[in-house]
């Protein structure tokens, strides 16, 4: 098996776990608790690694589904929305994550526009796809 077929396999499993990590690290974050008085390191500890796995997520997502898929198993893109899923890739982890340091202990609200802020090119560059698979 050949560089090229290896690496066209992983299209779908890499984006996957993109979601995965971004989906987990939002959950998380948004279940976490207010610091109490007994300190804020460790409550800063979590936000930080949460906040991390989040901007994982985000930028394995498009990434792995720039992969060129092969054999017929994944995705195929042409250049346009190629260069969308980019700008996803360039954007969507600091916007993500960025907005989340910004008021740190009212995550939920920064975390959820940011993420939506950072999903839209490639929520509009899939609904492209699927409608032109249709």
């Amino acid at each position: 098996m050949n560089g090229h077929r290896v690496l066209g396999l992983l299209q779908l499993p890499v984006a996957a776990v993109g979601a995965g990590l971004a989906a987990f690290g939002y959950w998380a974050l948004v279940r976490l608790p207010s610091p109490g008085t007994g300190g804020l390191f460790g409550p800063a500890v979590a936000l930080l690694t949460l906040s991390l796995g989040v901007w994982g997520g985000l930028f394995l997502l498009p990434l792995g589904l720039l992969i060129p898929p092969t054999g017929g198993y994944g995705i195929e893109f042409d250049d346009n929305q190629r260069r969308l899923l980019m700008s996803t890739v360039a954007i969507g982890p600091f916007a993500g994550v960025g907005m989340a340091f910004v008021t740190p202990w009212i995550v939920p609200q920064t975390l959820t526009l940011s993420m939506c802020a950072a999903m839209l090119p490639l929520v509009a560059t899939l609904l492209w796809r699927a409608g032109q698979a249709l």
